[in-house]
């Protein structure tokens, strides 16, 4: 269900634990503990989760709200660290927050607001304002497409298309703990618990933009890398494909995407050359995407600017 609007009327009394999982993020965690402790809806505690950083993440927690609660684990990436927060968590709600990302002033009191509304619902995201390097300015960004759950699986197996979720996600702990948490040692951790949670779960889309995501030492910088990461996701979900379409172009459309995004990275990272190398097998998976053909038109005009990439 999507809510457009959500006031003030929070008919639940909700005892929430939020998740901060940090990998030398001391940098940027200040300003994402802050926007917990100033929420108009007040939280129980505060799990800053250390990824086995080096910097000064300690520090910050310990001078920051005296909800903070520090725990530390050897380096095992965002998603394990998520886990070991919801383990250590009180609260029969958890929310999460990425260490580089913030939430908005009154975040949780329209989701909570929205799931008063709503007592079906066993999880709530929101939209999410992201920075935009060419535009210079946040830009709102969500799901605007069918509520039918198959189709938004569907949707999800292609691409993310809730942005934020990682610092939106706000579940019930049983919810949680029965989808088996966030894919611990696997990327695309957002995709992969949406998917797992829309086929079990009923849930609560609130269409405000109360997450500001931006840039930070969490995000990709290796498109290899995501590249592998996302191919994973498409092997792991292999059924899901065979299900939803026998034609293969469910299959052939997510092969498309995943070359769209390498070829993507690769041109804001500068290298043209292997940017078109994967923008023109997008094209050949899938003739209809947008950004190779206007990456390709370009090139062939001698228009091609770097800066101007697409995000």
């Amino acid at each position: 269900m999507r809510c457009e609007e959500s006031g003030s009327n929070v008919s639940i009394a909700a005892s929430i634990s939020v998740i901060i999982p940090s990998y030398n993020s001391a940098s940027v965690l200040t300003a994402a503990i802050e926007s917990v402790a100033s929420q108009s809806y007040s939280v129980d505690e505060i799990i800053v989760v250390d990824d086995g950083s080096v910097d000064d993440t300690r520090k910050v927690c310990g001078r920051s709200d005296k909800r903070v609660r520090y725990v530390r684990q050897a380096n095992a990436g965002a998603s394990t660290a998520r886990n070991t927060g919801a383990a250590n968590a009180r609260g029969q709600w958890l929310a999460f927050l990425d260490a580089d990302d913030v939430w908005l002033p009154d975040k949780l009191e329209c989701q909570l607001s929205a799931l008063s509304q709503h007592p079906e619902a066993a999880f709530c995201i929101t939209r999410a304002e992201v920075w935009s390097p060419g535009r210079q300015c946040y830009e709102g960004m969500g799901w605007d497409g069918s509520l039918d759950p198959v189709e938004m699986v569907r949707n999800l197996l292609v691409r993310n298309i809730f942005t934020g979720l990682c610092s939106s996600l706000l579940i019930r702990r049983d919810a949680f703990e029965a989808v088996g948490g966030f894919a611990a040692g696997k990327a695309c951790e957002d995709r992969r618990i949406a998917i797992e949670l829309l086929q079990r779960y009923q849930g609560v889309i609130v269409d405000l933009p109360l997450v500001r995501q931006q840039s930070g030492p969490a995000h990709w910088t290796d498109p290899q890398r995501h590249r592998a990461e996302m191919l994973l996701l498409i092997n792991d979900y292999d059924q899901h494909y065979k299900m939803l379409d026998l034609s293969g172009r469910l299959h052939r459309k997510t092969l498309a995407r995943v070359d769209e995004r390498t070829g993507m990275h690769y041109l804001e990272n500068g290298d043209v050359k292997a940017a078109a190398r994967y923008l023109r097998s997008a094209v050949w998976h899938w003739p209809w995407i947008k950004n190779p053909w206007r990456f390709l038109i370009n090139a062939s005009l001698g228009r091609l600017r770097v800066a101007e990439a697409p995000p």
